[in-house]
């Protein structure tokens, strides 16, 4: 594991919660922690630039300029100057990149030289976007330590950046090698997982900064057991944790989730208003008219965030572009919005009052539908995982899980669970708890793992049970290329600083190296390493000094319990060691 530096080294732990909608920072010095854990400092706020919204986050979006590949903005900022650069009809000399965040989980090729499309289609290297992001919070976060009178040296910062707990390695690599590229150093950086990073914050906080907590309990008590639902913008992470005593939190299951997060119903109020006014409508107003298309959006998060489990009575939703999306419905329908409404299917649901559209209750609340019912699925999932413990409190965190038709929706699906989130912004749980884990890395004691590791070999062809299409013929005996051979299991609880051990050697005189290729499934085995669902994790190769006649042996040690997968190799004979991150190697 990547410790950060030597402890007596460090002088404040920093921890960047790079999200898909928002992300955020926290920080805290070691003499604070040591007094009182608790005394972790945030951003006071992020200012959008209009007096209706205030976030302790700001959106993850990021402005480039395309001649350079230079920032421009990041954030508020961003979001503010993409739509004056759009007014002017300078868009094409800019990249503008939002919610990208979420490409590290729905595609498979990850690698450094992959690309992502902005909004309006144009790739750029994916790890630059990232690394500028990285770099951009890096820098807001430096300028407000400065601020509170602190000089402190690079070397004496530990950074903490937060990951989704459901991630594959190479999704974990890639950040790593993204928060490097934005100039903090490997060997003072350390990834925490989100839902743990939460669990550990809400293991600090008294019971009555809880919601939900009654007397007599908390989920710090010896033996507690509780699933940590995270629902952020994206995703929804979740896994379980037991409390064993003090400063000793074991892992149930393996973490899994969705993408169904905040951004579901983003996209069903999008789509809502498609169905009224048109595709060409909707268009227009995103590409010709990105500041009114920016106002929409941000309305939508406040009501999004603020809503209450909604009645039948109408509810308000103020349309601050409205001036724009009444002139293109003329322009496009020949109608004014109103009249457009009024010929709609939800002519008896919805309403204008002024530029305030009066929406019914149960519509609105038909726009949290998808998400929950996806959220109330995969908690369903990871309970199935654990079924011989009666799981009775749900911890919930992330900036979504403050709304409270969501957790409407999940009390209904499970009535008997005592329902607990922290009292003072969930959101930043994930930052808070990233800085605590941070000065405490072994607070989690073990883990659960969430795929099968394995490596490929060439056994002895044995007739019984190979297939004869992987059959190679030699001299010396006939062997099965391809062969999946197990190292670690799925669904194996590991303690921190498990070890496996794996010998290889050379197979030829004065070999100059010997291959290493890691391979993974999500199933419980694998018999091939090209089977349906095995894919190549990486692969590296060992250096084998003087290479000689003899056989060459190469010791790797992989390094289990941790939030990464650490890699060792040894060569057996002169003892040289070289510690591999692999996993965007192909």
């Amino acid at each position: 594991m990547a410790t950060g530096g030597r402890p007596r080294d460090i002088l404040m732990v920093a921890a960047i919660d790079f999200g898909t909608t928002y992300s955020g920072y926290a920080y805290s010095m070691k003499g604070e922690y040591d007094r009182d854990k608790l005394n972790i400092h945030a951003n006071t706020a992020w200012n959008s630039g209009t007096s209706t919204v205030m976030s302790l986050k700001a959106p993850t979006c990021i402005l480039l300029r395309k001649e350079t590949k230079e920032l421009v903005a990041f954030g508020y900022d961003a979001e503010n100057e993409y739509a004056n650069i759009a007014s002017a009809g300078r868009v094409d000399d800019y990249y503008y990149f939002e919610r990208f965040k979420m490409v590290l989980y729905t595609r498979e090729d990850i690698s450094r030289e992959m690309e992502i499309d902005d909004i309006r289609g144009a790739s750029f290297p994916a790890i630059d976007v990232f690394a500028a992001s990285i770099g951009a919070l890096r820098e807001h976060m430096m300028g407000h330590v400065e601020r509170q009178g602190l000089n402190l040296q690079p070397d004496e910062i530990k950074w903490v950046l937060t990951v989704p707990a459901m991630w594959t390695d190479k999704a974990k690599e890639f950040m790593r090698e993204s928060a490097e590229k934005a100039g903090i150093r490997r060997d003072r950086l350390m990834i925490a997982l989100e839902p743990e990073a939460a669990s550990i914050y809400c293991q600090h906080l008294p019971p009555d900064k809880m919601t939900g907590a009654t007397e007599g309990f908390s989920v710090a008590d010896d033996d507690t057991k509780y699933l940590v639902v995270d629902i952020g913008g994206g995703t929804v992470d979740i896994t379980a944790h037991h409390k064993v005593c003090q400063d000793n939190l074991q892992e149930l299951c393996s973490a899994s989730g969705g993408a169904c997060g905040g951004t579901t119903v983003d996209k069903e109020f999008l789509n809502f208003l498609e169905n009224i006014v048109g595709e060409r409508v909707m268009e227009s107003l995103a590409n010709d008219n990105s500041a009114s298309y920016l106002d929409l959006v941000r309305e939508f998060e406040i009501l999004k965030r603020s809503i209450s489990v909604p009645t039948k009575k109408k509810i308000n939703f103020t349309i601050k572009p409205f001036a724009d999306l009444n002139g293109l419905c003329l322009r496009f329908l020949e109608k004014e919005f109103k009249d457009v409404i009024d010929g709609s299917e939800y002519r008896d649901k919805i309403s204008l009052v002024g530029d305030k559209m009066r929406m019914d209750g149960d519509l609105i609340r038909s726009l949290f539908d998808t998400a929950c019912s996806h959220i109330v699925q995969e908690i369903r999932k990871v309970l199935k995982k654990i079924p011989t413990t009666n799981l009775k409190t749900f911890l919930l965190v992330g900036g979504f899980s403050e709304c409270l038709i969501v957790q409407d929706a999940i009390q209904q699906a499970f009535p008997d669970v005592r329902i607990l989130i922290p009292r003072e912004d969930p959101g930043l749980a994930v930052a808070k708890g990233a800085v605590l884990f941070g000065h405490k890395p072994d607070f989690i004691t073990s883990r659960i793992t969430r795929c099968t590791y394995g490596r490929r070999i060439r056994p002895l062809f044995d007739e019984s049970k190979h297939d004869p299409s992987k059959r190679v013929y030699g001299e010396t005996g006939d062997r099965c290329r391809d062969v999946f051979e197990t190292f670690m299991q799925k669904n194996k609880r590991v303690p921190v600083d498990e070890i496996v051990n794996v010998e290889y050697h050379t197979v030829m005189s004065s070999q100059g190296s010997v291959s290493v290729a890691i391979y993974y499934t999500l199933k419980d085995n694998a018999s091939y390493v090209d089977d349906n669902g095995c894919k190549k994790l990486g692969e590296f190769r060992v250096p084998i000094p003087s290479p000689s006649a003899e056989r060459r042996h190469v010791d790797v040690q992989f390094k289990f319990g941790w939030t990464e997968l650490e890699v060792i190799a040894t060569e057996r004979q002169t003892g040289e060691r070289t510690r591999y991150n692999f996993s965007l190697i192909n």
